[in-house]
């Protein structure tokens, strides 16, 4: 259930914002801001403010379908 309700949340971000977040914290060897800022032709602080961007809309996604973000890390 709560892999759903992740994956909704994903399909709410722009397709740049999901490669960011797949790349940064769903692969098993992380990839750094300036690597990915390289490859996608941005600062790293642009792909920074990227993340964090989609970070706060996939908690906002996941709020809405009644999921409070604390509860997935207590």
């Amino acid at each position: 259930a709560l892999s759903q309700r992740l994956a909704r949340a994903m399909q709410t971000l722009p397709t740049r914002e999901q490669f960011i977040l797949r790349q940064r914290k769903m692969c098993e060897t992380a990839r750094t801001l300036a690597d990915l800022g390289r490859e996608m032709g941005l600062s790293k602080e642009r792909v920074r403010q990227l993340e964090a961007a989609a970070l706060t809309k996939m908690r906002h996604a996941l709020e809405r379908d009644g999921l409070e973000v604390h509860d997935l890390v207590s």
